[in-house]
């Protein structure tokens, strides 16, 4: 009896949205908060709309485009990043290591003390926008400047990410 043997490659697996290296994490925000982070040398957690018995937390993406929850309009995709960059003195990303926030969404309940409600509320609002949960990452701490890997200004003309130093953020308005 003859067996025959035929391999069939087997492509790699596609990811469901371009994610980071591992090792590296986006906080997303806008120019105008941007200059209030390197002001006060710090990511510091967010206290907007949280309830009182609630830890603020940072977040921070491993997705390597825009965080539609970044956008501080109820406009999603690309209309809603152009009214946010419009209002705020454009868009920004800070990379840092991925050990600055190294909670999952799914952690949010138990570490941070949020509702299940509020939970679910964050879940459907993110999906509502656009976003991907399981990029979402959290740090219960400040994440300090020093930990920066670099700070990306969104070039709307060429639709990229890029680089900037502290210098050329003092001087836009």
């Amino acid at each position: 009896m003859k067996i025959s043997v035929h391999l069939i490659p087997i492509p790699p697996p596609q990811l469901a949205s371009a994610s980071a290296l591992p090792n590296q994490l986006f906080h997303y925000t806008t120019v105008l908060k941007l200059k209030q982070i390197i002001n006060s040398g710090l990511i510091k957690p967010s206290t907007a709309r949280i309830e009182p018995t609630e830890k603020p937390v940072v977040w921070c993406s491993t997705s390597l485009t825009w965080e539609p929850t970044a956008t501080k309009c109820p406009v999603p995709g690309k209309p809603g990043q152009l009214i946010t960059a419009n209002a705020q003195g454009g868009l920004a990303r800070i990379k840092v290591p991925a050990t600055c926030a190294p909670h999952d969404v799914r952690q949010l309940h138990e570490l941070a003390n949020t509702s299940i409600s509020t939970c679910l509320g964050l879940l459907y609002g993110g999906l509502e926008l656009g976003s991907d949960p399981d990029t979402w990452r959290f740090s219960l701490d400040a994440i300090p400047s020093v930990l920066f890997q670099s700070v990306e200004l969104f070039d709307f003309q060429r639709d990229a990410w890029r680089e900037t130093d502290l210098a050329e953020l003092a001087c836009r308005n």
